[in-house]
This record gives structure tokens, C-alpha cells and sequence, in this order.
């Protein structure tokens, strides 16, 4: 129950990175950096969550905090940056988050994914649990769907 809260509360809180964001809404940077600078100041007063992270995966996560915030000076909108800027940026908000996550004993897996009727790409992030309950939730579907259908030589599919 706790992973499952703790999974929908980083949902919640990559909502504003740019590898969530819908591609044709602006990222403000400020949103970031604002978002880093909670995660860092729950990470000094050790909250809930921070409290047991080693001393090596905080310093790591600050490390790519300091590399994020170089990266977005000056810029207001995440637009602003190349697409290798913008790049890097998403490997650093994906690397920070993957660091809380490993701490907290929940892993998360992340695939580019396209929307549906659309070409652009959306980041979704599952846990591994969630993957396999979702792979057999489709299968289930499939095979009723090739149950219900019936085909003969005689009459085709229906």
C-alpha cells in the first residue's frame, strides 16, 4: 500500500517535468528548479522518505540537482534549450527520480511512449508490478476478443 502511495505521490510530482509535459505545452523552468528545491529541502530536514537515504545517493541527487539548475540558468521555458539541452535535462530529472525511487525499495521502469493519435512522445514511468498487471490485464482482453470471435471457411468471421 505504502509503494502504491508512494508511486502515485512521484506521479504527482513529475507532472511538471518536461518528459511528462504534453509536448505542446510550455515547461516552465522555474516550475523545475522549484521542484528540485523541495526535494532538496525535504532531503536536508530528512522527511518521511529521506530519512533512511544514504548519505551517497542524497550527494548524488544533489550533484545532479547543481548540473540541472547550470543547465536551465537564464532560461525561462525549457523550450529555450537545444534538443541536446533538453535531453540532458530529462536524463537528469529521470536519474534524480530514479535515485529516490531505488531508495524507497520501489523501482521504476520508464519507455517513451506515444499518445494516442498523436506522434509525440510521453515519458511514463511503472513499477515493475504494475507492467506484469497491465501485460495480463491485455492478454485477458485478447484472448476474450479471439473467444468471442468465430470464423469458418463457410461464413468468414463474426
Amino acid at each position: 500500500m505504502m509503494q502504491r502511495l508512494y508511486a502515485l505521490a512521484c506521479t504527482a510530482l513529475l507532472a511538471v517535468s518536461p518528459a511528462i509535459a504534453a509536448a505542446d505545452e510550455p515547461v516552465r523552468t522555474a516550475d523545475i528548479l522549484a521542484q528540485q528545491q523541495t526535494i532538496r529541502a525535504e532531503m536536508k530536514a530528512k522527511r518521511e522518505r529521506y530519512a533512511t537515504m544514504p548519505r551517497s545517493a542524497q550527494k548524488s541527487v544533489m550533484t545532479d540537482q547543481d548540473k540541472l539548475k547550470d543547465l536551465l540558468q537564464g532560461k525561462s521555458e525549457l523550450s529555450e534549450l537545444d534538443s541536446t539541452g533538453q535531453a540532458e535535462v530529462r536524463r537528469l530529472i529521470a536519474r534524480i527520480d530514479a535515485t529516490i525511487a531505488n531508495n524507497q525499495g520501489e523501482r521504476l521502469v520508464c519507455t517513451q511512449e506515444a499518445r494516442t493519435g498523436s506522434n509525440y512522445l510521453t515519458r511514463v514511468c511503472r513499477t515493475p508490478s504494475e507492467i506484469d498487471d497491465r501485460k495480463e490485464a491485455d492478454q485477458r482482453l485478447l484472448k476474450r476478443e479471439v473467444d468471442r470471435a468465430k470464423c469458418t471457411d463457410k461464413n468468414g468471421c463474426f
